[in-house]
């Protein structure tokens, strides 16, 4: 051990004890700002106690409204006709809040009685709105879901409501006997709080809500539990601990006992993996893990004062909340005008809050970039999941992250570029970052060459004359750095070590692996298995496709249409909404129907896609659209986009599009689900082993749950008591098998390569489970590898029929009949895949 490590070693252990420090600090201070917000029922422990004591809590109300009601001598509570007007579910989950809220703080009887009945007088109130005005209510939780404080939301909901004369005004006596009952029942039942009397001096005696000592001892004894769970994990400066088994690895000091190598699994299961041995398993990880990083100072740089100086550019949020459009003079007299102030003031709410977490999530990623920066070599830890897919333990700053975020990450040791095919992917590279990738590698390269005075002007004057051009590239961060790799590699020459990660994208890996598992040739070319003069675009095939249909309605006998399925059914839904079917094909043909439009239903058809998800992915891409600019032809006033109608009626026809270019993925899809139905039946979870030896299982249990929607504060909470079942839930069994199946398939192909390549030489390694990247010099070592492996997955294996074997070892003979035989497969040659330039590029 050299001088050198041993030094890095103890900045290492000092490391992984700031970790659990700042995890720590971080648990605590969200505790005391919840505290400072009066809303520590938000906390862990505060959520914690709400779900083990609302029902108790619960079944106190309905005892007490029971006895109420026995006709017993005696005077009859004030607060019973109160506590009539909710389930007692819904009361016991109010009451319990609102006393949270304050927990460990001193407040008087008085002041929590008042609190207590007040949330149910509010939840009162927006329920009357709800039943009487839906679509007001439904436009008022509209605008309360962008308010900025809770008290805000309340405001605005009291208001609306008001406005349609929704009002419910409880008496303050009457309050404070709901309250105090209320808690009265609390403190019986649940023992959660006690009612005390403390002397101020001799003439004044005050009465307080606190909770009991056993109260505060659990709270303590829970955040003891629940800090060290939550280390701040960060980089390391030394390569991580090795994985030698499925309990220890990563990191080095032992603070960090709960990480283990798969994570989100049961303490039974990580056993079996542990006596599974998975020796390729272990050993892709720690490839994948050893791979040392620097931080990209000048990006690093550069992206400090754009940020600093609020330039609002290549995507970065505003440093600050944008203000609200100031109000116009005639906003209380003028109804108009106040209707578009509120509309115009909605947006900037909604568009606040977006950016909130944007805003704090890179504030971070620079924070640990300035920590490291001076680091000559920084490593991520990895963990698997239980489909084995591979994740880097640090947040935020990591090789897996948001676009400026792998912009600030370099491989520590650069390689010479060389005269031969380096400068190529390089150019390559920078060419995809820019979003000119759907053209062939040549033409890329071209592309380079022609902008070549851009991207060195871009380089040397970033945030003045070269900022246009580089900003409003597709990947502008990841694009900015390889600017600068480009600029250094013109001045040096073959001799510049370019350190830069070159990354290669799969075309829709999902469906990659079900093509090749398939052997379908229709669906393998179009995700550009077979070799091409220019990338197949699958994306453009569906809008294509979806096209022909949307013209059928105008011209019924063009020879591109294609037959529409379940029309009639169709037209009895679009007649419900008032759709003209030939109206809205004209709107759609005036829109335009392209590529992104269509891409999220494609891409995530693999992993689960449906048809409402269809509906919500089409809607988003269109909103998208138009916020850059294109005119909204589907709107039907002022208060209606209408694009909601727009993708309902469009939704059906992109899904038949979808399954017209990629059928046999569908018929795998279902297959998987036919057997997975059958293990559910025999109350197993689906287990599958993958071709390099991991061992996948999912587990779906069923769970017993009791719902609680509420109104409160203006906003809509839902609180779901789930108590885990030993049955398994047959329905989440099915849906999930397709994703989890595919996902762990994706995830052997990339620890094969891993292992192929390391074998071969390489030992830097950018992967984000359909991207794989490395040095420039080394791309072409790369790219015959991931060909490699990804055709011997297919080759030396059939993981359809290996899970088919590892699905009827768990079946009785009975259900056994019953499992499904292998889908049909196609024509579809493998071995071609290593010809194919677009299978990664």
């Amino acid at each position: 051990m050299t001088n050198q490590y041993k030094d890095l070693l103890k900045v290492q252990l000092e490391l992984e004890d700031e970790m659990l420090s700042a995890g720590r600090d971080r648990f605590y201070k969200a505790i005391e700002d919840a505290k400072a917000r009066g809303e520590e029922s938000s906390t862990t422990y505060g959520n914690r106690l709400i779900k083990q004591l609302v029902m108790p809590t619960a079944s106190a109300i309905e005892e007490f409204l029971q006895e109420a009601d026995s006709g017993r001598a005696g005077k009859r509570h004030s607060a019973v006709r109160y506590l009539r007007l909710l389930d007692p579910e819904t009361t016991a989950y109010l009451a319990l809040k609102r006393v949270l809220d304050g927990i460990t703080k001193q407040h008087t009887l008085q002041h929590v009685s008042i609190a207590v009945a007040s949330a149910l007088q509010s939840e009162v109130w927006m329920t009357k709105f709800k039943d009487a005005h839906p679509d007001k209510f439904a436009v008022t939780m509209r605008h309360v879901s962008s308010a900025t404080s809770r008290r805000h939301a309340e405001n605005v909901a009291r208001i609306m409501a008001g406005r349609v004369g929704v009002t419910e005004d409880w008496p303050t006596t009457d309050k404070l006997q709901i309250g105090a009952k209320l808690i009265e029942l609390l403190q019986e039942k649940t023992g959660l709080v006690h009612v005390v009397r403390r002397t101020v001096n001799a003439r004044d005696t005050r009465v307080y809500v606190e909770a009991t000592p056993a109260t505060l001892e659990w709270i303590t004894n829970a955040n003891e539990r629940m800090d060290e769970l939550t280390p701040a994990f960060l980089p390391t400066v030394i390569p991580p601990k090795k994985w030698e088994d499925v309990y220890t690895g990563g990191y080095h000091s032992g603070l960090t006992r709960n990480l283990h190598l798969v994570k989100g699994v049961n303490g039974n299961h990580l056993e079996e993996l542990d006596n599974f041995g998975m020796t390729d398993v272990l050993r892709s990880v720690n490839a994948m893990q050893e791979t040392p990083w620097r931080v990209n100072k000048p990006v690093l740089d550069i992206l400090c004062e754009a940020w600093n100086s609020d330039m609002r550019l290549a995507a970065l949020p505003p440093m600050e909340a944008d203000a609200l459009p100031p109000k116009p003079g005639d906003i209380e007299t003028n109804d108009d005008t106040r209707k578009e102030w509120k509309r115009k003031a909605a947006k900037v709410h909604a568009s606040n809050s977006k950016l909130r977490s944007k805003r704090l999530q890179l504030r971070k990623i620079i924070e640990i970039a300035r920590k490291f920066e001076d680091f000559e070599a920084i490593y991520f830890p990895h963990q698997l999941d239980f489909r084995g897919r591979a994740y880097c333990v640090p947040m935020f700053l990591n090789p897996q992250g948001p676009d400026h975020a792998k912009s600030l990450l370099t491989f520590a040791q650069g390689k010479a570029i060389g005269t031969g095919d380096g400068p190529r992917w390089l150019a390559i590279h920078g060419s995809n970052t820019y979003g000119y990738d759907k053209v062939s590698l040549d033409a890329r390269v071209d592309w380079v060459i022609e902008h070549e005075s851009q991207i060195i002007e871009a380089a040397t004057l970033p945030l003045d004359d070269g900022l246009k051009f580089w900003a409003g590239a597709d990947k502008p961060w990841q694009f900015l750095a390889f600017c600068l790799e480009w600029a250094a590699y013109k001045r040096e020459g073959a001799a510049f070590k370019s350190s830069l990660p070159i990354a290669l994208d799969g075309s829709c890996n999902g469906l990659q692996h079900y093509s090749a598992a398939l052997r379908d040739p229709v669906g393998g070319r179009a995700v550009n298995l077979l070799p091409s003069d220019k990338p197949q675009d699958i994306y453009a095939k569906v809008a294509e496709v979806t096209q022909g249909l949307v013209e059928s309605f105008i011209c019924p006998d063009s020879s591109k249409n294609g037959t529409i399925l379940g029309l009639e059914k169709l037209r009895e839904t679009w007649a419900r909404f008032g759709i003209d079917e030939r109206e809205m094909a004209h709107r759609w043909l005036a829109f335009g129907l392209n590529r992104k439009l269509t891409k999220r239903s494609v891409m995530t058809l693999p992993y689960g896609s449906t048809t409402f998800s269809c509906r919500e992915f089409l809607q988003e891409a269109t909103e998208d659209q138009i916020a850059a600019g294109k005119p909204n032809v589907f709107a039907l006033g002022p208060e209606d986009e209408g694009i909601f109608r727009a993708t309902m009626w469009l939704q059906p026809l992109v899904w038949q599009a979808i399954g017209e270019v990629v059928k046999a993925a569908r018929v795998g899809m279902d297959w998987l689900k036919d057997c997975a139905k059958l293990a559910a039946k025999e109350g197993l979870p689906v287990i599958w082993e993958t071709p390099d030896g991991f061992l996948v299982q999912q587990m779906y249990r069923n769970t017993k749950a009791r719902r609680i929607v509420t109104k409160l504060d203006g906003f809509t909470t839902k609180l779901t008591l789930r108590e885990d079942l030993p049955t398994l839930d047959k329905k989440r069994q099915a849906s999930g098998i397709a994703p989890n199946w595919v996902h762990s398939m994706d995830a052997t192909a990339m620890r094969m390569f891993v292992n192929l390549a390391k074998e071969r030489g390489l030992d830097r390694f950018a992967l984000v489970h359909d991207s794989y990247g490395t040095t420039a010099a080394d791309v072409g070592v790369m790219a015959d590898c991931l060909r490699e492996a990804f055709i011997s997955l297919y080759t030396l294996s059939d993981p359809l029929a290996s899970f088919r074997v590892d699905v009827a070892m768990l079946l009785s003979d009975e259900l056994l009949e019953k499992l499904p035989a292998l889908p049909d497969k196609g024509i579809l040659d493998i071995q071609r895949v290593a010809e194919s330039d677009f299978f990664f590029a």
